[in-house]
């Protein structure tokens, strides 16, 4: 067996970046749009989005009219009770990430031999994590202790959404638009109309999520004088294209053909107080007091106000 070292390898020290790279995570525009601007980076959630506790999280809806007619001299008012308000009710989901270092991690991975500080790495490596999980599955189908995800906001007429049946309340109802056709402008006004809560701009989806693909099809449509950005999204790191000031927006989580086209007046993430992911420390093993475990824990969910405010288009393609 021969040597494992030549004289130049013996003699001489590898070049060693003094960061590592993250070549795994991928940021998640709903998340950041949702969780206060920032609150992705920072652990910061808006105030107003802050629960205390309960069995679930219940949203109010004030779904139908009052008796209503035209008056005169003979009219009769009708004295019937109309039942006007119910409730969504959505189970807490929940998020965890934790790591542990080990005997030989502290021992090794010490003083100037350490050229990068693996607990240090490891402990932001938590915190990516469980946002990573976050926004991986808020675009999926899920049941309590899970996300109820944007696959559950547009589930078909027969599942019940936040425990309320579009059949049991026309109100409540998903738009999915399942046509094959290629992104363009006039699929995109098809979209946007579909939702018909009110013409008034804050009554439209303000935020579209699809494909890289599909959004540099939808840029190619449009004329160089007609492609503007969400100068606050760009900032933040997601390159954007506009459609009727709403930003359109690629995420490597959405699904091929797909877009999600969102009013975030009524979408929420509400995020449980005691559970606002939490600090990750390096806690000992009283069996093993030289390894070392943390985590971070998040406890909240996808609310929806009004479900008829969205539209998901599943057939889009690029155009020709």
């Amino acid at each position: 067996m021969g040597l494992s070292l030549s004289s130049i390898q013996a003699a001489t020290d590898d070049y060693v970046e003094k960061r590592s790279i993250d070549i795994f995570f991928t940021e998640n525009v709903l998340l950041w749009k949702l969780m206060g601007r920032g609150g992705m980076e920072m652990n910061i959630v808006k105030a107003g989005d802050l629960v205390d506790g309960g069995e679930k999280i219940r949203v109010l809806l004030e779904y139908a009219e009052a008796n209503s007619g035209s008056y005169g001299n003979t009219t009769k008012i009708p004295q019937n009770k109309v039942d006007i308000l119910n409730a969504a009710r959505f189970g807490w989901a929940g998020y965890y990430a934790s790591n542990t270092i080990d005997l030989d991690e502290q021992v090794q991975n010490s003083g100037a031999e350490a050229y990068v500080k693996l607990i240090l790495t490891k402990l932001r490596n938590i915190e990516k994590t469980i946002r990573n999980k976050m926004g991986s599955e808020i675009y999926a189908s899920g049941t309590a202790p899970s996300f109820m995800g944007l696959g559950n906001l547009f589930v078909a007429s027969g599942t019940a959404y936040g425990t309320i049946d579009e059949a049991d309340m026309a109100q409540w109802k998903s738009n999915t638009i399942a046509t094959s056709e290629a992104i363009s402008f006039k699929a995109m006004q098809k979209i946007w109309r579909t939702p018909a809560i009110g013409i008034a701009r804050s009554k439209k989806p303000n935020l579209g999520i699809t494909t890289e693909l599909l959004k540099d099809g939808y840029e190619r449509t449009l004329q160089t004088q007609q492609r503007f950005q969400d100068v606050d999204l760009v900032k933040a790191g997601f390159d954007n294209i506009m459609h009727k000031l709403a930003p359109i927006v690629a995420d490597d989580n959405q699904t091929a053909n797909y877009l999600d086209a969102l009013n975030l007046n009524y979408l929420k993430i509400k995020t449980h107080g005691d559970y606002n992911f939490t600090r990750p420390v390096w806690e000992y093993d009283k069996e093993q007091p030289d390894a070392k475990t943390a985590n971070s824990r998040w406890i909240g969910q996808l609310v929806c106000s009004n479900r008829k405010a969205h539209c998901r288009h599943t057939g889009l393609s690029e155009p020709n």
